[in-house]
């Protein structure tokens, strides 16, 4: 007989798949970055070695946010409007740091 799939099932399934290509594309980009930073400290010039390691590290912390997202995410479905506003105004303003643009600054 045929496993009856529930949609608690997938989403769970689909945290776990982000979260482990999460980690996998964070240390990916962490290697990249090692390596380039040791390449760099060798007297090797490689003209845009800062800012290839700043975009390798935006792909990283992205792919480790909407992991957490998306975990986070399936933990507010059951709880209060309170809770799931404060979590999409606390979500918003991570991946405004995460881009660079400091909410908290601006006052």
């Amino acid at each position: 007989m045929a496993k009856k799939s529930n949609e608690t099932t997938t989403n769970y399934s689909i945290i776990k798949v982000t979260a482990f290509w999460g980690i996998i594309i964070s240390g990916f980009v962490s290697l990249i970055t090692f390596v380039l930073r040791i390449v760099a400290r060798c007297g090797i010039s490689l003209g845009g070695a800062g800012r290839l390691i700043s975009i390798f590290n935006l792909i990283a912390n992205l792919a480790l946010f909407v992991s957490v997202f998306l975990a986070a995410y399936a933990h507010s479905k059951g709880k209060s409007k309170t809770f799931r506003i404060l979590f999409w105004i606390f979500s918003i303003m991570a991946l405004l740091s995460i881009l660079g643009i400091n909410i908290l600054g601006m006052v």
